[in-house]
């Protein structure tokens, strides 16, 4: 295994704060990345792995994961408040995140965060751990885009002028493992699992997430 990746999965694990705790279909998945080769270096520290060695699509971040994502969200927030939200996946460019939260009944879900800059998906994506990995392995470059969920990737990717080749899928190997190790079966497109999730304009929404988000705002 290349050296860089050694440890990965518990470093992701050990810079959780203290109010989150990552679930073990997770820490399987961790573990998968790091035995597969799948962590890389920045050049200015701290490491990343991918969904798989083609794309930089779908970036989680360690040694440690950052607390002042969740403190810019939650500038009123005490720190025990902070301390549910981790942002552990980069979901696209612009600066979107995945995070785990718990939230006011103790369960913990995988939220959405949008930049605001382009993505204002912001709500619960999924509250089952392997759900989210089954959305991981459909193999969109970015998940950030509610709007291609009725698209599949190879379908976005033929219609991509700038794209260098044919239609690929960049998820095969992620897809393979998941189906395997969880006996589940990974849709062609995220609208098959998902139904509308909550955005950072909805006013009367009643996701819990967007309204603890918005209990804590400054």
């Amino acid at each position: 295994m290349n050296a860089i990746g050694s440890g990965f999965a518990a470093r992701m694990i050990e810079s959780m704060p203290p109010g989150v705790t990552v679930p073990a279909p997770l820490a399987r998945f961790f573990a998968w990345q790091e035995a597969n080769g799948l962590v890389r270096a920045f050049r200015s520290g701290g490491e990343y792995a991918q969904i798989d060695t083609a794309s930089e699509a779908g970036c989680m971040y360690a040694a440690p994961i950052d607390p002042g994502y969740a403190e810019a969200w939650l500038s009123a927030a005490p720190q025990a408040e902070r301390d549910r939200l981790a942002a552990f996946f980069r979901t696209g460019g612009d600066g979107s995140y995945a995070a785990l939260w718990r939230d006011d009944a103790g369960a913990q879900h995988i939220v959405h965060l949008g930049s605001g800059s382009g993505s204002t998906m912001l709500g619960v994506l999924a509250s089952d751990p392997v759900d989210f990995l089954r959305l991981l392995a459909i193999g969109y470059e970015e998940l950030c885009w509610p709007e291609q969920y009725d698209q599949t990737p190879r379908e976005l990717d033929a219609e991509n002028e700038y794209l260098d080749g044919p239609p690929w899928d960049r998820a095969a190997a992620l897809r393979a493992w998941v189906e395997a190790a969880f006996g589940v079966a990974v849709p062609p497109r995220a609208a098959d699992m998902l139904g509308r999730i909550a955005d950072m304009g909805d006013r009367d929404s009643t996701d819990a997430f967007l309204r603890w988000i918005r209990r804590w705002q400054a």
